[in-house]
């Protein structure tokens, strides 16, 4: 049981690297986007146009954030299984 527990959350921990590195890229990859659509909505301000952009550009902030925090959450629970692991390999006869 302690094995499947190390492997498993061994795995969880990777994966969730993996996710959060790759969120967080896209976040930097996208600032140039959002920083302009927000420029535009800014200086237009009332057109419909522009704030449809900033919305969209919001909207996929947003889901790239919440990426990073699920990627970080899937970090955290295959670290608590590997520390589970541990403790259970400690404790068997």
């Amino acid at each position: 049981m302690a094995r499947v527990c190390k492997v498993s959350g061994g795995l969880l921990v990777a994966l969730g690297v993996v996710v959060l590195v790759l969120s967080i890229a896209a976040i930097g990859r996208d600032r140039e986007s959002y920083g302009r659509a927000a420029l535009a909505a800014a200086r237009n301000a009332g057109n419909v146009m522009y704030e449809a952009e900033l919305g969209k550009a919001q909207l996929q902030r947003a889901f790239e954030v919440v990426a990073a925090l699920f990627g970080f959450l899937i970090v955290l629970n295959g670290a608590t299984l590997v520390a589970l692991g541990v403790v259970a390999a400690r404790r068997a006869p």
